[in-house]
């Protein structure tokens, strides 16, 4: 019987044996009940016990989460408000987008340069709300905005021909350069860099209307020796001997090249001050090829180059200016000759497409090596392979083209490979060229 049970029945009889069989039957019951309720009171005590000991480790444990949480958040803190003061002190202003285009972060000098607050613009579309510009004052639309550029093609963009339209309305020119942000092999946004180049602008200006006034002094004096020496050559001042002939014919020559090498800066220096006139009419473009290839005829045989032609036979005039064309055609023409080895190919192609002309003007010749291919029409570059080759070009041409051909809203390309020959694309719109009023003109 359960200890304190038999006690306490001790207790309260006297005499134990004056207790009933069935009294005694019932006291056992409850005893082995009592002794039950011991061994579960006993278990609930060990449960709780180890119960609470794993609530102290749980608690613990938690205490220590916590404040690694804390550590880590006052570690976020500190790196946010040291990537805010970078930003801050960037001199180039910085615009920050999601895969949408619209504004997440922004700097301090991209909101003084644009004229607008970030709190004003956040979550904006970028391309909608600020305005980016050509150098015609052509605005930029949303495909090809940098940001947008950048989200589509997963590529970096650059430029520092274009020019921002602040929030009062005053433009200045900018270097853009647009990158993805790419996180888990997806592009979840773009980063926008760009700075103010007034200064540069300014600069290049100066430098280019020092070389249009140069130029233009020093091609008179040339053109005066050319006529001269045509006089000398034909024999108005009396007959020459053979020496004196062949030094002549050498000094005409080297006097060209130095005309031609004026009259191209001119070109330049008037393309890139935009005072060169425009003056468009209906033309036939394969006119100007033709004319083109017979002008340069003499070169053709003397490298015995082929040469075929491709003219779309539904080819329409078009309004352009028939000068300028045939600089263009002149320029890619020449170029193929030039670079193509003896017994080579050329060929000259136009065709209509939906909303413009195609030119495509391509040879068998050396090619451009690919680690220069990015400079191709850049100011006064020549390929290394072609120096080589040819010392008398002035690495002006290509530039001069697809200055024409920006102005007159089409695209240039190329695709080329070294010893195996290049291919020129370029396009001009069916709408033709925009007449514009000057008082010079291209050479």
């Amino acid at each position: 019987m359960h200890t304190v049970l038999d006690r306490q029945i001790k207790k309260f009889f006297a005499n134990s044996d004056s207790i009933s069989e069935e009294l005694k039957a019932f006291f056992e019951i409850i005893g082995k009940t009592y002794e039950h309720f011991d061994e579960n009171r006993s278990l609930m005590e060990r449960a709780l016990g180890l119960s609470s000991q794993e609530l102290t480790a749980i608690n613990n444990k938690l205490r220590s989460e916590i404040e690694k949480v804390n550590i880590q958040t006052l570690k976020l803190e500190e790196s946010r408000i040291k990537d805010e003061a970078i930003l801050s002190s960037i001199g180039d202003g910085m615009v920050v987008t999601d895969k949408e285009g619209k504004i997440v972060i922004m700097n301090n000098q991209a909101e003084l340069m644009l004229g607008w607050k970030f709190s004003d613009i956040k979550n904006q579309v970028m391309s909608d709300l600020i305005s980016i510009e050509d150098k015609n004052w052509v605005r930029i639309q949303k495909n090809d905005h940098p940001i947008q550029l950048a989200i589509t093609s997963g590529k970096r963009i650059s430029n520092n021909s274009y020019y921002y339209v602040r929030k009062d309305n005053a433009k200045f020119p900018v270097a853009i350069t647009a990158s993805p942000v790419i996180l888990e092999n997806e592009i979840s946004g773009a980063i926008l860099v760009f700075r103010d180049i007034t200064k540069e602008v300014d600069i290049d200006r100066v430098k280019t209307e020092f070389v249009s006034l140069a130029s233009h002094q020093i091609r008179t004096p040339l053109s005066t020796i050319r006529w001269y020496i045509e006089m000398l050559l034909s024999g108005d001042a009396g007959t020459l001997g053979d020496k004196q002939k062949e030094y002549l014919e050498t000094i005409y020559t080297s006097t060209k090249r130095m005309i031609d090498l004026v009259n191209s800066l001119l070109n330049v220096s008037r393309l890139e001050l935009g005072t060169f006139a425009v003056e468009p009419e209906p033309t036939n473009l394969v006119n100007i090829s033709n004319s083109a290839l017979k002008d340069l005829e003499p070169q053709i045989k003397n490298n015995r180059l082929g040469v075929i032609t491709n003219y779309d036979p539904n080819l329409p005039t078009i309004n352009v200016d028939p000068k300028l064309m045939q600089i263009i055609f002149q320029n890619l023409v020449s170029n193929s000759i030039k670079y193509t080895p003896t017994g080579g190919e050329i060929k000259v192609e136009i065709k209509k497409r939906e909303n413009d002309i195609l030119i495509k003007i391509s040879d068998n010749g050396y090619g451009i090596p690919q680690y220069q291919q990015n400079q191709i029409f850049t100011k006064l570059f020549r390929a290394d392979n072609i120096k080589e080759k040819d010392s008398e070009g002035t690495g002006l041409g290509l530039y001069i083209v697809k200055s024409i051909i920006d102005h007159s809203g089409g695209e240039i390309w190329f695709e080329s490979a070294e010893n195996e020959g290049t291919a020129f694309y370029a396009t001009i719109p069916l709408t033709g060229m925009t007449k514009k009023e000057e008082n010079r003109e291209l050479q």
